[in-house]
């Protein structure tokens, strides 16, 4: 996002947002309000934003925000601008020494501006917490705003929400709270802010989310800096590979069971965990985690929004030589024309350490000295790499050979593809590939 400063010294005496100093200059003569301007529409591109007909912002990305700028009270003329052509301008009338928060919300085929007086709250010396429901693919739901770790209180402070409005809480004491939001009527939380501190005036705007399992996250919009903060559902995503042979195992997180007599070559679903630290534990079957073996036990810090691989690699017959390789995965293509592939090396066969990996068009022959990937060991990826859509040979050779260890013929990739391949095993010439759909439906 970016001031066009001449603009704005001539409309302001000051402008706040994130990643920005106040500007120098003369304040506007005669009486002035107070104007913050957040972008919330999920499918817009970035927009200009024009008071009067001069353009004050460029490139604002969904869910960013300003702080509050000074104009002339009166009837204004706030537009919103792609591409130097304007596609929305709605006229507001600000009063002298008022203030308001003006968002650009719904997708861009009901994009519509809506105003909020913030004249009351920001005089009243008080801290008050505003929720504006501003994710049209959420629907009705039920907020609940508590103290933090609290659990949901029987009565819905704020219940069957629509999109498109917003409640004030007045004079709220100083603290850590906790944003929950079900479906309304419901109480599945499909949104959990985890602790937020609070201390002075907020709005809180519930808009569709870019990241993580939720279809919903809260941009934190108050007189700070940055002027927003996305704060993502409190939650992170983990999938379990097993790829030691010959034994079967139980999965645990932070104690608790999440997959049973689990054998090897299976793939769980990702699991939905709260984002943190959790205590991750492979034992074999039905021996409880107490015995839990230290190699495939570990603490893992997962982040909100982000998704994860666990794979369980190395030789049954060597069990502390074992590992758990964590992978980051990417849930959405890079790029919508091409697909994006990731291998990984989780095979233990001795034959196999080193390897060379070949992506080949389908058909065309590897050579010696010309692979993707060289030199590849166990517990190595070679991360995320966009190729164009067709059909590949994937070989998996011994260093410095066009041998297949592994051999993966007329893999076919589409446009948005997003996939991760696994080599897994212990003995030579008998290495398993595991193809995964990393693609959030």
């Amino acid at each position: 996002m970016k001031i066009n400063f001449a603009v704005a010294i001539a409309l302001a005496g000051s402008f706040l947002v994130a990643g920005c100093s106040d500007s120098d200059g003369v304040a506007p003569k005669g009486p002035t309000a107070n104007v913050r301007v957040l972008h919330a529409s999920p499918d817009a591109p970035a927009v200009d934003v024009a008071i009067d007909g001069d353009v004050v912002l460029t490139s604002v990305e969904f869910q960013q925000g300003t702080g509050y700028l000074e104009v002339p009270a009166g009837a204004r003329e706030v537009s919103i601008l792609v591409g130097g052509s304007e596609v929305l301008s709605e006229t507001f009338d600000v009063q002298d020494g008022e203030s308001y928060s003006i968002i650009a919300q719904d997708v861009v085929a009901n994009l519509d501006l809506v105003a909020l007086n913030d004249t009351d709250r920001r005089a009243n010396g008080t801290a008050d917490v505003t929720v504006v429901h501003a994710s049209p693919s959420a629907g009705d739901v039920d907020i609940y705003i508590t103290a933090a770790g609290d659990p949901l209180p029987g009565t819905t402070p704020l219940d069957d929400v629509p999109f498109g409005t917003n409640a004030t809480l007045g004079n709220q004491p100083a603290g850590d709270y906790q944003v929950r939001i079900t479906p309304a009527a419901g109480t599945d939380v499909v949104y959990d802010s985890g602790t937020l501190p609070i201390s002075s005036d907020v709005t809180a705007v519930a808009v569709n989310s870019v990241k993580g399992v939720s279809p919903v996250s809260l941009l934190i919009w108050a007189e700070a800096n940055p002027a927003v903060t996305a704060v993502l559902d409190n939650t992170a995503e983990v999938r379990v590979v097993h790829g030691v042979e010959d034994v079967a195992v139980d999965v645990f997180v932070d104690g608790d069971a999440v997959a049973s007599n689990f054998m090897y070559t299976n793939v769980s679903g990702y699991l939905v965990v709260p984002a943190g630290d959790r205590d991750v534990a492979v034992a074999p079957a039905g021996q409880g985690v107490g015995n839990a073996l230290a190699s495939l036990s570990d603490t893992l810090t997962v982040e909100r929004g982000e998704s994860y691989t666990v794979i369980a690699a190395g030789d049954s017959n060597n069990l502390s030589d074992t590992q758990l390789i964590v992978l980051g995965d990417r849930r959405s293509a890079s790029d919508d024309t091409q697909a994006d592939v990731r291998l990984v090396h989780a095979a233990a066969a001795p034959g196999a350490q080193p390897v060379d990996i070949f992506v080949l068009p389908a058909g065309q022959a590897p050579v010696v000295g010309d692979d993707t990937f060289g030199d590849v060991v166990i517990g190595q990826d070679t991360g995320y790499t966009s190729l164009p859509p067709a059909s590949y040979d994937v070989t998996i050779s011994p260093d410095g050979t066009t041998t297949p260890a592994i051999s993966v013929p007329g893999l076919s990739l589409a446009a948005g593809d997003v996939k991760t391949a696994i080599a897994i095993g212990a003995s030579d010439g008998t290495l398993d590939a595991l193809l995964l759909d990393d693609l959030r439906p």
